[in-house]
């Protein structure tokens, strides 16, 4: 059983979404694929925002600190952490999300707060939904 935690968790790091049907394939309960899968994808998150941030800095080296920019910028500034965070891990993953959020430079605990809701809020539809189909197939 703890093997099965551990590694639904240590593929959710890299991919939320292998991690859910390996943990219905393994036959964990779904409270617990839900934990796993869900912390196991933030602590990817967390890695990679830090991560994205370095890129930041790296790009930006010669420069010093980027310029406030036009129409974009300002968008990113107030709806990019909504964005990222709450459809970023249901489109392009969370580790992704996260990276991206940090190498353009999205407030990091705004920025982890909201990707965690999403990352959780995304874990639980697909966990239930799998639960449900993996609950009908039995049945017939």
């Amino acid at each position: 059983m703890i093997e099965n935690f551990a590694g639904v968790f240590a593929l959710a790091i890299i991919e939320l979404w292998a991690a859910i049907p390996l943990g219905f394939h393994l036959k964990l309960h779904p409270a617990l694929l839900i934990v796993a899968a869900s912390s196991g994808a933030f602590t990817g998150a967390v890695a990679a925002m830090f991560l994205g941030n370095g890129v930041r800095r790296l790009m930006f080296w010669r420069k010093g600190e980027t310029t406030a920019g036009g129409r974009m910028s300002t968008w990113l500034a107030a709806k990019g952490p909504w964005a990222i965070g709450l459809l970023g891990p249901l489109l392009i993953g969370p580790v992704f999300s996260a990276g991206l959020a940090g190498a353009i430079g999205l407030p990091r605990a705004f920025s982890l707060a909201l990707l965690g809701a999403g990352i959780l809020v995304w874990t639980v539809v697909f966990s239930v939904l799998g639960s449900l189909g993996v609950a009908a197939l039995g049945s017939a």
